[in-house]
């Protein structure tokens, strides 16, 4: 489908993840980095001072795509947790590491390596369910770079419904034939 397409939400009722009769909409961005960005993983030898730097060049450079899908409520809600959950549980692990430093760090008690554990567990829990989870559950997209001669840019959707993509197609056939229908002359008026 075409990035314009996307952004104006044309596409037909059915649900992108079930197939079923569509409820709602909601609004993804897709985004989908040059190759190139894979050397800047170098940077990570910096420390934190290079994930910074990393993450705002890839995201700089990356091709985006955004819109709104549509999905039924039960989709919808599977999606935003999917979504919400690893960022809440990412966060907890400074909390962890706040509540060790501030309950343990005075004597020798046990309560300081397992909240420090606690925490780095929390963080990378957290980073694995937003990298893999998020991509498992909803739909996913590639957005390709502008070519020559065009005016759009493409974007690829997957992980969706066999019915969504039916009915995409459909309704695309039925834009198209619209759009080119052979026009009839106007025949004058007779008096």
């Amino acid at each position: 489908m075409w990035a314009s397409q996307l952004a104006n939400n044309d596409f037909p009722p059915v649900c992108a993840m079930t197939g079923r009769p569509a409820e709602t909409w909601r609004k993804f961005t897709f985004s989908t980095p040059p190759l190139w960005t894979y050397a800047l993983l170098v940077l990570l030898c910096l420390g934190i001072l290079g994930v910074v730097i990393a993450a705002a060049i890839v995201y700089g450079v990356s091709e985006r795509a955004t819109g709104h899908l549509p999905l039924t409520r039960s989709s919808s809600r599977i999606v935003g947790l999917s979504f919400w959950i690893p960022i809440i549980v990412i966060t907890l692990s400074p909390i962890a590491w706040i509540v060790a430093f501030a309950a343990g760090g005075n004597n020798d008690s046990p309560v300081f390596p397992i909240l420090f554990f606690l925490g780095v567990l929390f963080l990378l829990g957290g980073l694995l369910g937003r990298l893999l989870l998020t991509r498992l559950v909803g739909p996913r997209g590639k957005v390709y770079p502008l070519q020559y001669g065009q005016y759009d840019r493409l974007v690829e959707i997957s992980n969706v419904a066999p019915a969504f993509v039916t009915g995409v197609q459909q309704h695309q056939h039925a834009r198209f034939a619209q759009a080119y229908a052979p026009q009839t002359p106007l025949q004058p008026e007779s008096k």
